[in-house]
């Protein structure tokens, strides 16, 4: 039997993860393939919400709620949750915002899939409300022009918005990942779901992640290659994003900060 463990981070925002529940009382063949357990790490500062959030684990047996001491971030909600769960028979560990659903195929097929035995951490298919596609988010390592980018972006708050809007008129559309319809090898993966493998789960009992927000998919990324690991795209695998449901919660300016912040940590893994 394989076991599948989706552990998602809430913050003051229960209404997306009832949607991503809901999505996973619909996966077909559980109990046959596959055993699931959905967990909570609720970083909710608003009591009322945190209330609305544990409530809607009544009556899942196979849900449960962990009330974080604080607002601890997303990869540090993750960590808290893992701490605090028996990971030993986990074949599978999906680690997700929860402002995402899930295909109602998506655990039959992970259960179904043999992967490589390098592969510390499989990147679903993405899709946003607007059909953009998200993964494979980068397939090497960035360019120096790419990173010169990053520098301008990071130097000051007010070029950052000036190289925003210059975006938004030379490319008013935003561009889906280009996609082969083949499973691949990437660099790094969008931050809003990883699928770590058990042999990530043998090797690691946390995140590599000193931060509150930003930057997580490089952490994780070099965590993995570091261990020799590697990091595979599955277009099988799907998942839909509503996209940035609790950072848009987060002030423009604040949320630019903590990135700012952060960035020099973690700009020789990009």
């Amino acid at each position: 039997m394989t076991n599948i463990k989706v552990l998602m981070v809430n913050y003051n925002n229960p209404e997306y993860s009832k949607y991503l529940i809901d999505s996973l009382r619909s996966q077909k063949g559980g109990g046959r393939g596959f055993a699931l357990e959905c967990i909570i790490v609720d970083n909710s500062t608003d009591t009322q919400k945190a209330r609305e959030c544990e409530e809607l684990l009544n009556g899942v047996p196979w849900g449960r709620y962990i009330k974080a001491p604080a607002n601890l971030g997303f990869f540090g909600g993750v960590n808290h949750g893992m701490s605090l769960c028996d990971l030993s028979n986990c074949s599978y560990l999906i680690i997700c915002n929860n402002d995402l659903q899930f295909n109602d195929n998506f655990c039959s097929q992970l259960a179904a899939t043999a992967f490589n035995d390098r592969i510390m951490a499989v990147c679903p298919d993405v899709i946003t409300a607007d059909g953009l596609h998200q993964n494979p988010h980068i397939l090497k390592r960035i360019s120096s022009i790419r990173r010169f980018q990053f520098d301008m972006y990071f130097s000051n708050y007010w070029v950052a918005r000036l190289l925003v809007l210059l975006l938004r008129f030379i490319r008013p559309v935003k561009a889906s990942r280009e996609q082969t319809g083949e499973a691949h090898e990437m660099h790094m993966g969008v931050g809003a779901c990883y699928i770590l493998t058990s042999r990530f789960l043998a090797r690691f009992k946390q995140l590599n992640y000193p931060h509150f927000l930003y930057g997580e998919e490089a952490y994780i990324s070099d965590q993995i290659h570091t261990a020799g690991g590697i990091l595979w795209y599955d277009p099988a695998l799907c998942v839909h994003h509503a996209e940035s449901a609790a950072l848009s919660k987060i002030p423009r300016r604040e949320a630019y900060e903590y990135e700012r912040v952060g960035y020099p940590n973690y700009r020789s893994l990009l």
